[in-house]
């Protein structure tokens, strides 16, 4: 059979000559780094197709997909979630804190459905342009993520960087190349993704400068 060659984080090798495909890439990574932290019944809030589905089955009894859009097991708001208290074991919520009006209610909610001793996973862009707009409102230090879990009553097991400044300053270049990827100049621009983004994480692995991260993963747990 002939198959595309993947990284090992399961991403095909084709999509270097994308504008996101190091962010991507690391999201990935990062998300399946934090996988131990799954049991039980988990709940994905903002799950959009679920593309970390696959990375929570070995870990989770039931994995239940939240979201105002498309087609989730369970069309609801992150702000006012439809489950009882201490429903979920795990929780993941990723890339959906910048999108809400009140992150801190969002954050709270998923405290209340998250049973004793379970945790939730979140990640969430510290810098990055806008996008999604015109829903589209904060942007989180680890500080801030910090005190939004502490609010909500959960203690703070990890909060990770998850790059530096080379690899914001490069998925960010990129994203100002892509005004340039039409016409003649397409196949060029496309080169440039995969080396702009491929030198960045060779410099961001040389000197890394988390305080300039593009996003943060940060876990807590319910205690009691």
């Amino acid at each position: 059979m002939n198959r595309r060659a993947t990284f090992s984080t399961g991403q095909d090798v084709s999509q270097i000559f994308s504008k996101n495909w190091l962010v991507h890439r690391i999201t990935r990574r990062y998300i399946a780094g934090a996988v131990r932290y799954g049991r039980g019944r988990m709940l994905d809030v903002g799950c959009g197709g679920q593309p970390y589905r696959g990375l929570f089955a070995p870990a989770v009894s039931a994995c239940v997909g939240l979201d105002r859009r498309g087609n989730p097991d369970v069309k609801g708001d992150a702000q006012a979630l439809p489950f009882r208290a201490g429903a979920f074991d795990t929780i993941l919520c990723g890339q959906v804190l910048e999108h809400l009006p009140e992150p801190g209610r969002a954050m709270a909610e998923m405290g209340r459905t998250l049973r004793t001793g379970g945790h939730l996973i979140v990640t969430a862009p510290h810098i990055w342009g806008i996008h999604e707009e015109p829903h589209d409102y904060y942007r989180f230090t680890r500080y801030g993520l910090c005190h939004l879990m502490r609010q909500a009553g959960l203690e703070v097991v990890e909060v990770r960087a998850m790059a530096g400044y080379w690899v914001t300053a490069g998925a960010r270049f990129c994203y100002y190349l892509e005004v340039f990827e039409r016409g003649l100049l397409k196949p060029l621009v496309r080169l440039g993704y995969g080396l702009v983004q491929g030198c960045a994480l060779v410099l961001d692995r040389l000197h890394r400068v988390e305080g300039d991260t593009w996003n943060y993963l940060a876990v807590g747990r319910k205690p009691g």
